[in-house]
């Protein structure tokens, strides 16, 4: 390979790497407040904002500088002094010196000149002169734009005040240093609207736009630039130092929330090759594993796929289909009546578990099953009574009554149960379950093997994977595994990754993708045993979506994926629906939740 190769290669690595840590490199400080005086609270609202760069347009009337995007908007109240000048005055007083309460923050006040630039100037140096707390400052500049003089005249205006430069222009090294930046009209040099990416060509355009400025060591800013997430992402892709916004709040929360939407994975690891000799057979199941990413589903997967650079034990599931995931009294579900409907084939109220709307009791699947001789088992990395655990063994009009849950493990037909610590483990309680010979462990490594009916609640299981959980899934699944195929009738298996839920409700793409990255190891165990038992049906199934996560960016190649939540609660959106092993592709298609109760039962070759 030509030496010219190999450095086009490396560049190409070196360009997506930095494209990776790119986005982590921006914030606030990086947003420009575009016609800020169009705002409903001019200047402020950006200043609290923190961003980095305001923008106003000033007129000379009376001798005085008026604030305004056209002449017809004029009015006197509306000074350059009265929106601007007195304000940050008033904050680098407060802040003893300092713009921003955090002294390294900067503010960058661009002015933008509608009429002749020299009286326009010479009125803004005479109002400046009442504020030397603002020019004497350098957490401050100033910047004029639109009617600007000409390099060689830069000297002659104080020390101060910088030009916004043209990059058509050639600048010697002492006009260079009264450029505060770089700006150049974007529609002017490409017709991408910001939807999707732009065409290589205009992508080039810009980034050679971008370099020049760069190159000259100085930021650059494109005015006219669409204004909206997937633009903002494909401009700070390119490198444009300063994002024009007239939506401050918007821009401040996804620049804000950009270290919580990125997420590059350190250490992928190879999913299992499936055999697919069972897969799809149309025959009686002695097993069935149900495994539940709380919160999941298609936009989820495809993060931990892309984190995982393209691998997905999931995804080599070939039946796959979509649960409709409302409840009985609510279009959006939450756990409780979500995978009540899994567990017993009715849909129910939100916080009801295991109950009818009467706040009747539900024959579950565990309890079902053991009268034709089978057992079953609960793991979740969650409180072992939050509501999904619950619905396979508990009967409660209030998912929150854990004390309550907790009792009704005493009587339920399941042998284990395994999750993290709960409020309602009382005396009480604990001697409830005693006397129902229940074997109670307080960690996972205790339980070396199971012999009776057991509960263990491990202070492990609700620790997130990035704060050090390590294996405890994998490990709690191998025990309860190891346990239930003695049984010879068969088994049922529930397993919970309660976590990745947590990620969608704090907004937070690391903890959704290494949870969900570590739920998926489950899954291609589980895959392993259903191929070596050739009798286990393995169904894997979201209770419903949290936070509406869309994928901004990503790079199946390096592993790194870039998000965007709309919030911090459940939706309406079907959750995935992948099954694997006899009768996987009776779970294809599109069906209300409660059909995986009913398909479970009938791979069980159980009639209700």
């Amino acid at each position: 390979m030509k030496l010219s190769k190999i450095l086009a290669v490396l560049a190409l690595a070196i360009c997506t790497e930095n494209k990776a840590q790119n986005y982590l490199n921006y914030n606030v400080g990086n947003a420009h407040s575009h016609n800020d005086y169009m705002q409903e609270i001019p200047f402020w609202q950006a200043y609290y904002a923190n961003f980095g760069s305001i923008e106003a347009d000033v007129f000379l009337v009376q001798g005085k500088l008026w604030v305004a995007h056209t002449e017809k908007e004029l009015s006197p109240e509306r000074t350059l002094e009265s929106l601007y000048l007195d304000n940050i005055s008033k904050q680098i007083k407060q802040n003893k010196g300092s713009i921003y309460p955090d002294t390294g923050k900067k503010l960058q006040l661009l002015i933008d000149i509608k009429q002749d630039y020299k009286t326009s100037l010479a009125a803004l140096i005479t109002a400046l002169k009442k504020y030397p707390e603002i020019t004497g400052n350098p957490g401050i500049k100033i910047v004029i734009t639109g009617g600007r003089p000409q390099p060689d005249d830069f000297k002659n205006y104080p020390s101060y005040l910088y030009f916004d430069g043209d990059l058509d222009k050639i600048y010697t090294a002492d006009q260079l240093k009264r450029i505060g930046m770089f700006s150049a009209d974007l529609p002017g040099l490409v017709q991408w609207n910001g939807k999707g990416i732009p065409r290589d060509e205009e992508t080039g355009k810009i980034k050679a736009a971008v370099e020049k400025a760069h190159t000259q060591q100085k930021p650059m800013r494109f005015y006219g630039a669409p204004d909206f997430p997937n633009a903002w992402v494909n401009l700070m892709d390119m490198g444009v130092d300063y994002i024009n916004t007239d939506h401050i709040p918007d821009l401040k929360k996804f620049m804000n929330t950009i270290p919580r939407n990125f997420y590059k994975n350190p250490k992928e690891y190879t999913t299992y090759r499936p055999t697919y000799k069972t897969d799809g057979m149309s025959k009686k199941v002695k097993n069935v594993i149900l495994l539940i990413p709380d919160g999941t589903s298609l936009p989820q997967y495809y993060a931990a796929f892309t984190a995982n650079k393209g691998k997905l034990n999931v995804f080599n599931m070939k039946a796959t289909g979509l649960s409709k995931t409302n409840s009985s009294n609510a279009y959006i579900t939450d756990s409780a009546p979500g995978s009540t409907a899994f567990a017993t084939g009715v849909k129910t109220k939100n916080t009801f578990v295991g109950v009818d709307d009467s706040g009747k009791a539900l024959a579950q699947i565990p309890d079902i099953i053991a009268a034709k001789g089978m057992a079953s088992g609960l793991i979740s990395t969650g409180d072992v009574t939050d509501a999904t655990p619950a619905d396979f063994y508990a009967h409660s009009d209030n998912r929150n009554s854990s004390e309550r849950i907790l009792k009704d493990f005493a009587t339920s037909k399941t042998k284990i149960l395994i999750g993290g610590p709960t409020s309602g483990l009382t005396p009480e309680t604990e001697q409830k379950l005693k006397e129902a010979k229940i074997e109670i462990f307080h960690d996972l490594k205790s339980a070396a093997k199971i012999n009776n009916r057991t509960l263990i609640i491990d202070p492990l299981a609700s620790q997130r994977i990035s704060s050090g959980r390590g294996n405890w899934l994998g490990d709690a699944f191998d025990l309860t595994l190891n346990d239930l195929k003695s049984n010879k009738k068969g088994f049922f298996m529930m397993v919970e990754a309660s976590q990745t839920d947590g990620g969608g409700h704090s907004n937070n793409i690391e903890q959704l993708v290494t949870e969900l990255l570590d739920f998926d190891q489950v899954v291609g165990k589980a895959m392993k045993f259903a191929d070596e038992n050739k009798e286990t049906l393995v169904v894997v199934v979201g209770d419903h979506e949290t936070g509406g996560l869309t994928l901004l960016d990503g790079s199946l190649k390096e592993g790194w994926v870039f998000g965007h939540f709309s919030t911090n609660d459940h939706t309406s959106i079907p959750s995935s629906v992948f099954a694997y092993g006899p009768n996987s592709k009776e779970f294809t298609g599109l069906f209300e939740n409660t059909e995986i109760f009913n398909k479970i039962l009938a791979a069980y070759g159980i009639k209700r």
